[in-house]
């Protein structure tokens, strides 16, 4: 590393901590401490096992920080370098602006390689923890999943997949629920009941539907107002089972999507869900990267950028980005584009921009 790119990332490096700890005390104001407090308050709930609850959310909380505080670190820096006449001067000495925004860019690609790494390898453990800590302390509630998938066995390839939007663990209801059976890996027995009640080690279907998929193509069908599934375990046992997207490492979320692909169309409804889930896992950090391209260049200017100055224009540009992400969002989840391309454009609207701003500046 040459001593350019050393003055320069040491001019990034105070303001990208001062950003880090300015976000996430801004988000954890929002979010975090908010529902921390009703937990206590409301609910009843003693500090200690909140506080970690708390903690085990805070990964994800800085996460979200990192590429905010990429654009605030290289306004801050670059904006300081132009400011006092540096850029201009290492300009006139025949460095040209992409050499000097190279360090930059560079640490905005480690961030990005960073956030997804702690993405994968450090969020989905802390959310498993946070969820089952809620769960001990909500014993003797009523504690209602908005998802419910189960695999049995949970480590081999899945005998028995069972499935539910809505679990209320302490009744043993369920809602919205199938049931696929596998036989030599293929696909084989399909149960499907808008309602089930799980008695002991038996779910009960209402008004159930159950489809056996026979060697020559051919499906039989059964209907029955009440179906009995002897699924081996009762509701209490499942509860380091159940796992939600967030809990899952991407490798966990890829293999449920070539599952679920291969399962019947009442049973794919949420694929698409799942699949730009994927993808945003995927696309998200990558975002640091972006903002450090348009910040690099945006930072040019003759006033001089303040620590006030710097959070306003690395808020507002956060923001637009976080409409445009969320718009999108919306779009993939109705189908009107796909949801890998619905999760990777705000972050290709990005570098697009920031390329744009980058040439202009260089010449």
């Amino acid at each position: 590393m040459r001593k350019l790119d050393r003055y320069i990332l040491r001019e990034m490096v105070g303001p990208f901590v001062f950003g880090v700890g300015a976000f996430i005390i801004v988000l954890v104001s929002i979010d975090l401490l908010y529902d921390a407090l009703k937990l206590i308050v409301r609910d009843g709930y003693p500090a200690g096992p909140i506080a970690r609850i708390f903690l085990y959310r805070l990964p994800q909380t800085v996460i979200l920080t990192l590429p905010m505080a990429t654009m605030f670190g290289t306004l801050m820096a670059i904006g300081r370098l132009s400011s006092d006449g540096e850029i201009e001067a290492m300009r006139a000495g025949g460095v040209s602006f992409l050499r000097l925004a190279a360090p930059v860019l560079m640490a905005g690609l480690v961030i990005s390689v960073v956030s997804l790494a702690l993405n994968e390898g450090v969020v989905p453990p802390a959310s498993t923890a946070s969820s089952e800590l809620l769960t001990e302390l909500a014993q003797g509630t009523v504690a209602e999943q908005d998802y419910l998938m189960l695999q049995l066995p949970d480590d081999q390839k899945p005998k028995m997949l069972l499935r539910a939007d809505h679990f209320d663990v302490e009744h043993g209801v369920l809602r919205d629920v199938w049931i696929a059976e596998f036989r030599d890996d293929k696909f084989w027995d399909w149960y499907q009941a808008e309602t089930a009640l799980w008695q002991d080690t038996t779910i009960v279907m209402k008004n159930a539907i159950h489809y056996t998929y026979l060697a020559d193509g051919e499906r039989r069908e059964e209907r029955g107002e009440s179906l009995r599934y002897e699924i081996g375990m009762a509701p209490w046992q499942i509860k380091r089972t159940r796992r939600k997207p967030i809990d899952m490492s991407l490798a966990e979320l890829k293999r449920d999507i070539a599952r679920t692909r291969q399962l019947p169309a009442p049973a794919r409804k949420k694929l698409p869900e799942l699949v730009e889930y994927y993808h945003i896992r995927l696309a998200a950090p990558w975002s640091a990267l972006g903002f450090a391209l348009i910040a690099a260049p945006l930072a040019l200017r003759p006033k001089r950028t303040t620590t006030g100055v710097g959070l306003g224009i690395s808020l507002a540009i956060i923001l637009s980005y976080y409409i445009i992400f969320n718009i999108l969002r919306v779009v993939g989840e109705q189908g009107a584009l796909s949801p890998m391309l619905a999760a990777w454009l705000p972050n290709l609207i990005l570098y697009a921009v920031g390329l744009g701003l980058i040439t202009d500046a260089s010449h």
